[in-house]
């Protein structure tokens, strides 16, 4: 494993949830990496009494390059962890329906979906306070060394080009795409393939009430969504083959606006990398004092980019496993049957992705 510098030692004291560790200011029980809706489902359903740190490089609530529309899976994860979505969270209009343009066959079909529209930003400034009311919560602070020790990990963090070094028994990878946990906990594991997500949000006085999906393979290896807001639609794609991505993007941007008689001006760009599992092998729980969560262990659907649902269940299984004595194994059970899903959408994925297959396909009832 990398070294982080200089070893930590572990100092024994008096009995704390774990093994007797005696806390200080740079100890804790639990290191959470990223606080995105993994890191903070994470932090909620630590078992009380548990001293976390929860880092992230950046500030969730900045907002994501995300579409934010909440799937039925996802509605159902936070249902069954308790919790009740804010009503200033929720947006209008609410897509009930999807509509499917394939230019590869010229074939369209629509079929129902009920999503939850979300502010995102609104969504993850809503975790991140659950989550901040149990772990103590450092924003731009990044990962920069990590060193696996048997009974906890000593990890070197960053923040205003100020590093220091920290210790826990546990370590949670939530830090998304290309994750630094993963690289270095794990760097002879092949890390996932990923692509590049770009968005933009148009001015629109009155936004279509459907979620438009584009599938054209002459300008992107994955699909396109519009996505309407409050005045505003979200445009956006993603690209298995970053090179030219930009570019291809504003033909789909030009599709979009010319089909949907989208004229407004561009309010925001965003863009970033996102986890593309394409088979069994991109799928990691982590490895002893180390639980990979979210998009850092793998946990995405093939075939729609949905990560919400595995993001928060995958989370939320680390951060219970945190209280048991073997954190590995009992987070091991709640991967084993994420995987599974995600496993069962690599056909499904193979399908929709391939032109040929796709207008066999667009002949019968499904959804991306």
């Amino acid at each position: 494993m990398h070294a982080a510098g200089p070893a930590l030692d572990f100092v024994r004291g008096p009995r704390t949830p774990f093994a007797g560790w005696r806390l200080s200011e740079r100890t804790y029980d639990v290191l959470i990496v990223g606080a995105g809706a993994a890191g903070c489902a994470a932090a909620m359903n630590l078992p009380r009494g548990v001293r976390a740190l929860l880092v992230d490089r950046g500030q969730p609530s900045d907002g994501r390059c995300c579409g934010g529309l909440l799937a039925p899976d996802a509605q159902r994860v936070i249902a069954r962890l308790g919790l009740t979505l804010p009503q200033d969270v929720r947006v209008r209009p609410e897509p009930q329906a999807v509509h499917v343009h394939d230019l590869d066959s010229g074939r369209d079909q629509v079929y129902r979906r009920d999503y939850l529209n979300l502010d995102r930003r609104r969504f993850d400034a809503w975790l991140l306070g659950l989550a901040a009311a149990r772990a103590q919560f450092r924003p731009h602070t990044r990962l920069v060394g990590l060193d696996i020790q048997g009974e906890g990990v000593a990890a070197r963090i960053a923040s205003a080009g100020i590093e220091e070094n920290v210790r826990a028994r546990l370590l949670v990878g939530a830090d998304g795409a290309a994750s630094a946990v993963r690289r270095a906990a794990l760097p002879l594991a092949p890390a996932p393939p990923t692509m590049l997500a770009i968005q933009v949000r148009l001015a629109a006085a009155e936004p279509t009430p459907v979620h438009e999906v584009l599938f054209a393979s002459r300008m992107t290896d994955f699909y396109a969504w519009s996505i309407p807001k409050p005045g505003a639609v979200l445009v956006g794609s993603a690209f298995g083959r970053p090179r030219g991505a930009r570019e291809r993007f504003q033909q789909i941007l030009a599709w979009y606006r010319e089909t949907f008689g989208l004229d407004g001006e561009v309010l925001e760009n965003s863009a970033r990398r996102l986890t593309r599992p394409r088979a069994g092998h991109d799928l990691l729980a982590g490895s002893g004092r180390v639980l990979l969560a979210g998009e850092a262990a793998g946990l995405v659907s093939p075939s729609s980019g949905e990560g919400l649902s595995f993001a928060i269940a995958s989370g939320a299984a680390a951060g219970r496993a945190a209280g048991e004595p073997s954190p590995e194994v009992a987070y091991g059970r709640t991967f084993r049957r994420l995987a599974r899903r995600v496993a069962r959408k690599f056909i499904k994925a193979r399908v929709i992705f391939s032109p040929a297959w796709r207008r066999w396909a667009m002949r019968l009832p499904w959804c991306p």
